[in-house]
């Protein structure tokens, strides 16, 4: 029986502890963030007699000192991270024979913080998912397995992020199953040349800018689509919209009446939203106050 110290949170991280029980590992201690819902990882820690904890073990020196007690005085076969978002102490993570975690995307590229959100606003024809070991420099330990996912034109942030849901239990799976069969050359340094890294998104990071191409307009607006934020803009009372899906139109009426319009400048006719953007007329079709 293979012993686990579990660091998750999330549906992620739930989906992928409830696959580690029903395949029979032992999970020793685990460590997620507050959620209680019928289905998260700290109501599986309680139903299934679990310890857990909320805290950050950077700050929390007591409970982090007896972590590494622990770790010290038993074999621990893996530590294993998803969606967790505190940093794990390397005196915590190099404890454990492999320490592991799931990243949302095709590492070396677009390290950090939501990643598939910023696959998308970049325009991405290709995404994936990659299990790694886990370093002092955040995700860029060398890589176990990874599987690309292909981005639909009209996939949103959510969409990809849904995708990747259902993939993730899989993906630990099988490279726990390739650790635990030893095979060749299973872990890959990561190409630093290659490496890029995308902070963490806040709402106010969804202001549009419409001085720009209608295909990058289209993809800054897609990533962050309901149930998101989403990305939003003023109408000319000063009243906040939130767009959540735009096409191009065509309606040459439409083009004779916003001819002397300017870019970025938002009217609303026969019950419609439209915005010149750089080298098209955009119809607001899905939006929110």
């Amino acid at each position: 029986m293979k012993n686990i110290i579990y660091f998750g949170f999330g549906k992620l991280g739930t989906d992928c502890l409830k696959l580690l029980l029903d395949k029979g590992y032992k999970i020793n201690y685990i460590f997620t963030h507050q959620e209680n819902k019928v289905f998260s990882v700290d109501t599986l820690a309680k139903k299934n007699d679990i310890p857990f904890f909320y805290c950050d073990l950077r700050k929390s020196i007591d409970i982090k000192k007896k972590l590494e007690e622990f770790l010290r005085k038993n074999k621990n076969d893996y530590l294993i991270s998803i969606n967790y978002r505190y940093i794990i102490p390397e005196t915590i993570f190099s404890k454990v024979q492999y320490a592991i975690n799931i990243h949302g995307s095709l590492l070396p590229k677009y390290r950090g913080r939501t990643p598939h959100v910023w696959n998308i606003i970049n325009g991405e024809k290709i995404s994936g998912i990659t299990c790694h070991k886990i370093t002092e420099t955040v995700d860029s330990g060398d890589i176990v397995y990874q599987e690309e996912i292909k981005i639909e034109d009209d996939w949103t942030g959510n969409d990809l992020l849904r995708e990747m849901q259902s993939r993730y239990p899989d993906i630990l799976l099988e490279s726990l199953i390739r650790i635990e069969n030893n095979k060749e050359n299973i872990f890959q340094k990561q190409n630093e040349l290659k490496a890029t890294y995308f902070g963490k998104r806040i709402p106010e990071m969804g202001y549009i800018s419409f001085f720009n191409s209608y295909i990058n307009i289209y993809n800054f607006i897609r990533a962050q689509a309901d149930p998101y934020p989403g990305a939003y803009y003023y109408l000319s009372d000063g009243k906040k919209i939130t767009i959540d899906k735009i096409e191009k139109t065509i309606d040459p009426l439409i083009f004779e009446k916003i001819e002397s319009v300017k870019v970025g400048e938002i009217v609303e006719l026969t019950g419609n939203y439209y915005i010149k953007c750089e080298d098209a007329v955009i119809k607001v079709t899905k939006f929110r106050f």
